[in-house]
């Protein structure tokens, strides 16, 4: 009888764990599903903190600090909902926000933003860097497969310039490459900071496929030194 007793105790701890386990996973599997449109952004401490525009209305995130920009559509992990919480460095107070993983998906990329209007190819023209291992936008995507993890040198208008990760990176444009293919932007990272429409000439070493978060990026130059035309 006694045998009885504890072999029924242990196949009822047996199925009271598959059913919670199950429970768990069901449970996961639905909150994981929290995706929407970035209405807002900003980074602060560590964090980027997104306005998510969800079907159910807009409600903010934060995240380990990652690369999103308005009107992207993005997916999140589950994570705790805290409120209100005041970010320190931020000194902005948030009713509610939900403190998330990390971004799992990039659903969907802004197309056709203001920037990407003022740059087409056709309204800037920028003369190629002198020199053996200058190229243009273009070239350097072109030939991103031979020149990964060389140093190169390219001239370009800043089109955006924003800071992460102890870094500005600088969005330049020369003139080259198709909107449409999307190779006449490149990303340029620098200690230095430089502003909206100065041109600069940028020499830095060639990654490609450098990945962050959930974002990867095709071709970008690391580390460069920067100089600025004077006017």
């Amino acid at each position: 009888m006694k045998c009885s007793l504890k072999k029924l105790a242990g196949g009822l701890i047996v199925a009271l764990t598959f059913l919670s386990v199950n429970f768990s996973t069901h449970a996961l599997a639905a909150d994981d599903a929290i995706r929407g449109t970035v209405a807002e952004t900003m980074n602060s401490g560590g964090y980027t903190y997104v306005l998510l525009d969800q079907k159910t209305g807009k409600e903010w995130f934060a995240v380990p600090e990652s690369l999103v920009q308005v009107g992207d559509e993005i997916q999140l992990m589950p994570g705790i909902q805290m409120g209100p919480y005041t970010s320190p460095t931020l000194q902005r107070t948030f009713e509610k926000i939900t403190f998330s993983g990390g971004i799992t998906g990039m659903l969907k990329r802004v197309v056709k933003t203001a920037e990407e209007k003022a740059t087409t190819p056709q309204s800037v023209n920028i003369a190629k860097a002198a020199g053996e291992n200058s190229y243009t936008v273009a070239e350097i995507f072109e030939k991103k497969d031979s020149l990964n993890g060389k140093k190169v040198t390219v001239r370009g208008k800043v089109v955006k310039s924003s800071q992460f990760d102890g870094l500005q990176w600088l969005r330049i444009v020369d003139g080259s490459g198709s909107s449409k293919r999307g190779n006449h932007k490149l990303i340029v990272t620098t200690a230095k900071a430089a502003d909206q429409d100065e041109i600069i000439t940028a020499t830095g070493t060639v990654t490609t496929g450098k990945a962050f978060g959930a974002l990867t990026y095709e071709v970008i130059v690391e580390n460069a030194e920067i100089t600025k035309q004077t006017k």
